[in-house]
């Protein structure tokens, strides 16, 4: 019944989101990420459209990526260097430079133990960079580093005025009891999706391969890294999470709504 009344938001969203294509290539953004290649999963298009109108865009990674495997070869240190490195590259391929890259390091896994002190953080990048928008995981997401930052994010909007634009990745494709969150607290969050009609929608157009060609820079979530031996267990991400990136439409919820 869960997956029955995702599946109905999921394709709902997609035909009552309003097309806010023609309104974001001139607004400046703070992009946020709980993870190395959210941004780009829930926002490359977006970014790319933006800096194809020389828009400025600052993009923060708040964990450091270190916990997709069980950190025994290559250590949580060297994998979160590795998704560093593979995070520079993706920034490079959507347009941006080098220093618009905030890496915080927080420990993958453990932003919900630091959600207070992650609105501070969220709430100074805001004041410092004064963006027309802030884009961020969503507050409904059942992984729980995403939904952390999302609320994190929510308490900064509210303490600055700013506009705050929540994208899903998680909402549609992951059962909830993985990541230990009730169903119906995902249902509550997934029906007033479905049921308002302020979703909005930015089309890729143009921009989809360049998206592609910028996840692709996340190499060890797509595939196991050569040095990695086949011993030790290395997760990737999903199908059906890289099949919603690349469609040509990103979905954004306005918070408040």
């Amino acid at each position: 019944m869960l997956q029955a009344l995702r599946d109905l938001s999921h394709a709902a969203n997609y035909r009552i989101a309003r097309d806010a294509t023609g309104d974001v290539a001139h607004r400046s953004a703070l992009v946020l990420a709980p993870h190395p290649d959210d941004e780009t999963l829930g926002c490359g298009a977006t970014i790319l459209r933006k800096v194809a109108a020389g828009t400025p865009v600052t993009i923060a990674v708040l964990s450091d990526g270190s916990a997709f495997h069980d950190g025994a070869h290559p250590t949580r240190e060297q994998t979160a260097a590795l998704r560093h490195a593979e995070t520079v590259e993706a920034v490079r391929r959507l347009g941006l430079p080098t220093d618009t890259l905030r890496w915080y390091g927080y420990r993958d896994g453990a932003l919900q133990a630091h959600e207070t002190e992650l609105a501070g953080v969220v709430q100074e990048l805001i004041e410092e960079v004064r963006p027309d928008e802030v884009y961020v995981t969503g507050a409904f997401e059942p992984h729980p580093d995403h939904s952390a930052l999302g609320r994190a994010a929510r308490r900064a909007a509210r303490a600055t005025g700013t506009p705050l634009l929540e994208y899903p990745i998680w909402l549609w494709t992951a059962s909830p009891v993985a990541f230990g969150v009730r169903a119906d607290a995902v249902a509550r969050a997934t029906l007033p999706m479905l049921l308002c009609r302020r979703v909005r929608k930015v089309r890729a157009d143009a921009y989809l391969d360049a998206k592609c060609h910028a996840i692709a820079a996340h190499d060890s979530q797509l595939d196991r890294p050569p040095t990695v031996p086949p011993r030790v267990a290395w997760s990737l991400l999903p199908r059906e999470i890289l099949s919603q990136a690349r469609r040509p439409v990103e979905l954004f919820l306005p918070w408040p709504r």
